[in-house]
């Protein structure tokens, strides 16, 4: 258990910067492990004899099953217990079931691999948001939080470009023999690589020291009680208008980041690119524009919070989808694939600021006594939404309403139309209420 105070001194800076590093290296490669499935559905559905549904639910539902729901008790203990110990087994956890990924033989097999790699991706993020504060003064966390989302962006774009060349392996090669296993496929050699470095990863992680917790809304908490989760739901009950909106907000905003897997292939059967060409045009977009927007953004909000304006990530982050939805909706209508990669580049950009400063809006107003079963809340929520409804919507709209594969790319322009409104209307019916929670929790901080 960990010590609690908020009058002991931070850590040095550069030590604090560090260890944001080494989370974000974390947070890009469960990114690439996740995603790198949505580059490899035309080898896998080949091996496999699948549908767009059935590869639905490996891109969507498989996953975020026990990501978001185990996310809930990993934070419970997150709340009290070591929170680094609990990011390096489950760095390892997760490495190990992506290896799995590649000895699947069946669409059975593969959805359950893909579970396991979200029961170990569970520990990640509501650890990291309980711990990041704990290393920086108040502003600076902001910066920090925000930075950290960073690795959604890069993760993705690394998935995508790499999975874009396993596509194009997958056509040359004719498998490699190994003892016990037998042949294996370049989609599956993928897998059982990323396993082995994400094990790496696992023993650099043991490299961070635990931090004193600090910013208790009630003075005198501390970790060395485990708080319990109707606790945790009273506070927020107590503030439920500016987390609903936020929960909404970023709900919106996964649902369509998630309904991007199928980007490549809407590139290939809209426009007659690749799918490998499409993963390095949709890689390539996350991984330059991505990052600048969370830069930006968090830049951003850390500069209007020093202007005095509490509520600069809620602000950042309403402005950003706004920004976002009309490119949204011209993507899938655009020409030719010049074009849409065009329009890919505001879309990305927006998402990604919007992603980053919606973390960061989350965690500038929940206490410390509550901050891992909020962040696990949130992301159970907003995995959920998304992760359910982004790639299976997109796919049953195709399978059943249209029809027709080629028509893939309206089902992704109504999905974007119906739920884009729906997360501008709750920030801004939520505006006043998060400001309010943010002048609040400025006053658990010194300094």
């Amino acid at each position: 258990m960990s010590e609690s105070s908020t009058a002991a001194p931070y850590p040095r800076r550069a030590y604090g910067w560090y260890v944001v590093a080494l989370l974000i290296v974390a947070y890009i490669v469960s990114f690439i492990d996740r995603g790198i499935l949505a580059l490899m559905i035309g080898p896998i559905k080949a091996a496999m004899q699948l549908s767009d549904v059935e590869m639905s639910w490996l891109l969507g539902p498989a996953f975020g099953l026990f990501y978001a729901t185990l996310g809930i008790p990993i934070a419970i203990l997150a709340d009290r217990y070591n929170r680094r110990n609990i990011i390096v087994i489950g760095v390892a956890f997760w490495s190990l079931a992506t290896a799995a990924c590649g000895l699947a033989w069946s669409f059975v097999s593969l959805f359950f691999a893909r579970m396991l790699v979200g029961v170990g991706e569970a520990t990640l993020t509501p650890s990291a948001y309980s711990m990041i504060p704990d290393y920086f003064p108040r502003k600076a966390a902001l910066r920090a939080i925000g930075l950290y989302t960073i690795g959604q962006s890069i993760g993705a774009g690394l998935a995508f470009l790499l999975g874009g060349q396993v596509v194009l392996l997958v056509g040359r090669a004719t498998g490699v023999e190994w003892p016990v296993v037998g042949q294996l496929e370049s989609w599956q050699m993928i897998f059982i690589m990323l396993g082995m470095a994400g094990i790496v990863l696992a023993l650099l992680m043991t490299t961070i020291r635990e931090p004193v917790r600090r910013g208790f809304a009630q003075q005198g908490k501390s970790s060395q009680k485990a708080i319990p989760l109707a606790d945790t739901v009273r506070f927020l009950s107590g503030h439920w208008r500016a987390f609903a909106a936020l929960f909404i907000g970023n709900s919106v905003v996964t649902t369509i980041g998630y309904s991007y897997f199928w980007l490549p292939t809407i590139f290939e059967r809209t426009w007659s690119v690749s799918a490998a060409q499409a993963g390095i045009y949709y890689g390539a977009v996350l991984a330059i524009a991505g990052p600048i927007a969370v830069i930006g953004g968090a830049r951003l909000s850390e500069v209007l919070y020093g202007r005095g304006r509490s509520e600069a990530p809620y602000f950042v982050f309403a402005l950003s989808i706004l920004g976002t939805l009309p490119f949204a909706v011209a993507l899938p209508l655009a020409a030719n694939a010049t074009q849409a990669v065009v329009f890919l580049v505001p879309v990305i950009f927006g998402l990604a600021m919007a992603s980053a400063t919606s973390s960061a809006a989350l965690v500038h107003i929940a206490p410390a006594e509550y901050r891992a079963q909020i962040s696990a809340l949130y992301l159970l929520v907003i995995s959920l939404v998304g992760l359910f409804l982004g790639p299976p919507l997109v796919a049953a709209l195709t399978d059943y309403f249209f029809k027709d594969e080629s028509m893939i790319r309206y089902s992704l322009l109504i999905v974007t139309c119906v739920i884009g409104p729906i997360g501008l209307l709750a920030l801004s019916l939520g505006y006043k209420h998060y400001r309010a929670s943010a002048i609040e929790a400025d006053s658990w901080h010194e300094g």
